[in-house]
């Protein structure tokens, strides 16, 4: 009996394997590895604690993420006085809020912001980082302080939060907030302070909502209170106060000097 067998070549099963999609996180790492160049830098404190997660303490510079590069660069080129390469990890929307500012700063006024912290901070002023907190999205947490020739500038320490754009090759600085460390310490007063102001709000609401919604409208009507009716009686009185005290400094001079000279009379 005979029976035909018809071979057919054996085919391996191919597998369609679709990759799944980056994390926003993955796609910023590969942007930014594509590019990175430079140098890092150590800026941390003495006391730092290691940075992002605490991995190591007494580091000498950031553990290496491509956000902590961009930060790390940032503040490298603060205390180099780079403000070209300063200008590169800007992006061209970004602003600035700070505490000391009652409004927020625009591009043009962030590096004419900067521009002036340079230039105060001098030569041997630098910035020194003690932690740094990365979030989820492309934002980072820094706490930091002055110091002169490494050592520690006393009520120069703040705190420093950035929201960062990975729409181009590399993440760009797209918003700062700033907070600085007061040089006034209140202590226990704070909390009385604030006490005075809630009940004050809670007396009288309406003014207090007009206040929370455009704060500067009262400190721009106490400056026109004084300009056009303190200063025009005030600083008169201060003048003539000063000239009093003057003409009395001379009256004293005169009796001082005429009691001199009788005493040497009759020495």
């Amino acid at each position: 009996m005979n029976s035909a067998f018809t071979c057919t070549p054996f085919q391996s099963p191919s597998f369609n394997l679709q990759q799944r999609p980056l994390s926003r996180q993955q796609q910023i790492t590969v942007k930014w590895g594509r590019r990175r160049h430079f140098s890092l830098k150590p800026i941390q404190g003495p006391n730092a604690t290691g940075g992002v997660n605490n991995t190591y303490r007494r580091g000498n510079t950031l553990p290496s993420s491509p956000l902590s590069d961009v930060i790390q660069e940032f503040y490298s080129s603060l205390n180099d006085k780079d403000s070209a390469q300063l200008k590169k990890l800007i992006s061209p929307d970004c602003i600035i809020e700070d505490t000391a500012y009652y409004k927020p700063l625009d591009i043009k006024n962030t590096h004419t912001y900067f521009t002036r912290l340079m230039e105060a901070m001098g030569k041997n002023v630098k910035f020194a980082i003690d932690e740094v907190c990365q979030g989820v999205e492309p934002t980072v947490a820094v706490m930091w302080h002055l110091e002169w020739n490494g050592k520690t500038i006393p009520f120069a320490k703040g705190c420093s939060f950035y929201i960062c754009s990975a729409d181009g090759e590399a993440p760009l600085i797209r918003k700062v907030h700033i907070f600085d460390e007061s040089p006034l310490k209140p202590g226990k007063m704070a909390l009385e302070i604030l006490n005075l102001v809630t009940n004050l709000f809670d007396t009288l609401p309406n003014i207090a909502e007009c206040f929370l919604k455009n704060p500067e409208a009262l400190v721009q009507s106490f400056a026109r209170f004084y300009k056009f009716c303190v200063k025009p009686f005030l600083v008169p009185l201060l003048a003539y106060y000063t000239h009093f005290w003057s003409y009395v400094a001379q009256g004293l001079t005169m009796v001082l000097n005429i009691l001199y000279n009788i005493f040497r009379r009759f020495m």
